[in-house]
């Protein structure tokens, strides 16, 4: 009986054995047939054939610029008839394709060997193009390195103004011109020495004698960088470690802790210093230049400077503060001033010659074509097409002229295309800029020869120009969406104008990575050209961010005109109300041990930044309302919009779209003849008027301070200089 039972047992237990073994066995033949399938998949999306696919045989006509390349895929699909589509991670890059004639399976294969994709059959039977990881995964590890690059940079420039400093200035001279001489073989340590010894050599400016020939001044010009340069090699090494992990760094010459001392030699620029002005004794009434300038050859008292690291960009960001004093001596009376200045830009320096060992890097520089290689390729000259109309460039607005000569480097591209009749396939950012030419239309070569400066290019056996832009992987992170820029367009060249509203709206849909990309990059022009004013909202992108945060009720309150208060705000809009009260840099004050003298104090200048459209205020003398500003104000944090009355400026247009002058007030007969004088020096330019459309976006602190944004829009239209009104004795005379 036991027997029997101990067999019954060993029986239950190999069949529950077996059970499993069969069940480890059927695994084992899921997991090879997932295997074979998972190989057979990755195999079919590596050799994918599309030329053997019938329904790319046709011979299509592709023309597109700045297009994103879900939709370029789509376009290209209803020409064939097939589905071709590409994974969410890249759909929106933007591409440019420019081909005529050509096999649609030749056009898809370049596009991915330009782009180092891959294309996959799909369950559809159409076929998706993905990244693959090997290209993901080089173009991460670039990225990374970028910020290590910096880093290298930035210590190599210090140590190169470290040595300079020592220099005297004529031995400055003499390096800077032996350097420039082998400018095409440096080293990259040579390269950053050669730019630093250009910012910390002062220049003499060049004046006009009597005979009109050009002859150097003896006094010396000194730049902002010379400041800059010398700043950095006073700082220890451990300022350099702040200053490169993101702290601001300040430097003064009445230093308080933490600060360090601006040194004798950081001259700030000539006109940061006290300066005095003396009438010449031989000089006329009628001479434009009846007085000389004398500059002090030493720094203000109150002198200071704010430094920190981009951290987008590959840029110092400074702010220089002087508290100087002007004399200006007439009839031999002297009037003495003092004035606080601050003025803020940003010194860049160049990392490409420590990206040049990166694995990538050297991939696309192999990959691309010298330039000599490149322009053989093209014909000097070519006939100008007649079978059809050449593409017209956008007219991109910018708020620098009335109509910005410049275009995207795929503007140019696409002309190259048309007069060669050369395929032309690339990426596309509406962030690099070149200046367009019409005699690109019929000579190709110079067009090729500055877009080697911003991309890689290359000829392929088939015909095909491949271009690249540089620093891709990081502008794509920046480049703003056609779904957002192309409605805007749309809008402005039906109406003309765009709204405060469209501006809050655009603001509210940007990343913050494309926030302190546009933020940083505002003194080099760094933002993408388009076809509406895009400097408006860069000037007050942290106010138009807090606009956008708030509710339909909250809007109404605002366009109403009254103040809303900081407390009643959520969280978020707290925050955003916060970072657009803030300020780029500390106040002023926090660089000095002793206070500023409140006779020379500006709460507008010292206490917080005053964010304007800067072409508004030199062009058009658009100037603060002050009258305005205090209506009302409340006794807590609040903000406001006061609407301006639309104004009518005149201005002169050069011929080549530029703003010369501009005037306002009551044109009397002098306005009228200066008017005059100047059209007729300046052939070819015109007199137009700017209609200025304006809103102030007006923050208040606890503290009684406020800070104002002045949201300016405007457009150009044809003015008819009126007569002169007649001076009141004049008047009278004229009179039957």
């Amino acid at each position: 009986m036991e027997d029997s039972a101990h067999r019954h047992c060993i029986a239950g237990i190999a069949r529950r054995g077996l059970k499993f073994l069969a069940g480890e066995i059927m695994l084992w033949r899921w997991l090879c047939v997932v295997v074979a399938l998972l190989h057979l998949s990755v195999g079919s999306a590596q050799s994918a054939n599309l030329s053997g696919d019938p329904l790319l045989q046709r011979r299509i006509t592709v023309w597109l610029k700045m297009e994103p390349l879900r939709e370029a895929l789509q376009q290209v699909g209803r020409k064939t008839g097939i589905s071709l589509r590409c994974q969410d991670a890249i759909a929106g890059e933007k591409v440019a394709i420019f081909v005529e004639d050509r096999p649609a399976h030749e056009i898809l294969i370049q596009l991915a060997k330009l782009f180092r994709y891959e294309w996959r059959k799909h369950e559809d039977g159409g076929y998706i193009l993905y990244i693959p990881d090997e290209t993901r995964l080089q173009e991460e590890k670039l990225a990374n390195a970028a910020r290590e690059v910096r880093h290298r940079a930035l210590r190599e420039l210090v140590r190169a103004a470290r040595e300079i400093r020592q220099l005297s200035l004529e031995q400055r001279g003499k390096e800077w011109n032996a350097l420039w001489e082998k400018r095409d073989s440096l080293t990259p340590e040579q390269e950053t020495r050669l730019s630093v010894l250009y910012g910390m050599t002062p220049t003499r400016p060049m004046r006009r004698t009597p005979e009109d020939e050009w002859v150097e001044t003896d006094e010396l010009f000194f730049s902002d960088q010379y400041t800059l340069y010398h700043c950095l090699a006073s700082l220890p090494d451990r300022a350099v470690d702040a200053l490169i992990n993101g702290h601001t760094i300040g430097l003064s010459t009445k230093p308080v802790p933490g600060v360090f001392a601006l040194g004798r030699d950081a001259l700030l620029p000539n006109w940061m210093r006290d300066r005095k002005w003396f009438e010449k004794e031989t000089a006329s009434e009628e001479s434009s230049d009846r007085f000389t300038e004398q500059t002090a050859p030493y720094n203000p008292e109150f002198a200071g400077v704010w430094l920190r690291v981009g951290s987008r960009l590959n840029m110092i960001e400074y702010q220089l503060v002087s508290l100087s004093a002007s004399e200006f001596t007439y009839d031999g009376q002297s009037n003495t001033s003092r004035s606080l200045t601050r003025h803020e830009y940003a010194l860049a320096f160049n990392v490409v010659p420590y990206l040049s060992d990166q694995p990538l890097w050297r991939f696309w520089t192999a990959w691309a074509m010298s330039e000599e290689q490149l322009l053989e390729a093209f014909p000097e000259r070519v006939p100008p097409r007649n079978d059809r109309p050449a593409p017209r460039s956008p007219e991109y607005v910018s708020s620098d002229a009335v109509r910005s000569p410049q275009v995207t480097t795929v503007d140019v591209l696409e002309q190259i295309a048309w007069v060669t009749r050369r395929p032309v396939i690339s990426d596309a950012f509406r962030f690099r800029r070149l200046y367009g030419e019409s005699a690109y239309q019929t000579a190709p070569r110079p067009a090729l020869a500055r877009l080697t400066r911003f991309c890689w290019l290359r000829v392929d056996e088939s015909g095909y120009l491949l271009v690249r832009h540089q620093h891709y992987w990081a502008l794509r992170k920046y480049e703003l969406s056609e779904a957002l820029l192309r409605p805007l367009e749309q809008k402005y060249e039906q109406q003309g104008w765009l709204t405060l509203d469209d501006y809050v709206a655009l603001a509210g849909k940007l990343t913050e990575a494309q926030v302190e990309f546009l933020i940083q990059g505002r003194h080099f022009f760094m933002h993408p050209l388009t076809r509406f004013e895009f400097e408006p909202l860069i000037a007050c992108l942290p106010a138009l961010r807090f606009l956008a945060s708030l509710n339909a009720a909250q809007r109404q309150q605002l366009a109403s005109g009254q103040w809303l208060l900081r407390r009643r705000l959520n969280p978020t809009q707290q925050r955003r109300f916060n970072e657009a009260l803030g300020d780029q840099f500390p106040p002023a004050q926090q660089l000095f041990s002793e206070p500023l003298p409140e006779d020379t104090l500006d709460a507008t200048e010292e206490l917080l930044n005053l964010y304007y459209t800067q072409w508004g205020y030199e062009y058009f003398g658009v100037s603060e309302d002050s009258d305005s500003q205090f209506a009302n104000m409340p006794q807590e944090p609040a903000v406001r919009l006061f609407i301006v009355p639309e104004e009518r400026r005149p201005f002169i247009q050069t011929a080549h779209g530029y703003i010369s002058s501009s005037f306002h007030g009551e044109i009397d007969k002098d306005l009228y003849e200066i008017i005059q004088n100047v059209l007729q020096r300046e052939p070819g330019s015109r007199l137009m008027a700017a209609r200025l459309r304006r809103v102030q976006i007006e923050f208040t602190t606890e503290r009684g301070e406020w800070k104002k944004y002045n949201f300016v829009l405007w457009r150009s239209e044809p003015y008819v200089l009126p007569e002169p009104k007649p001076e009141k004795g004049e008047a009278e005379r004229s009179k039957p």
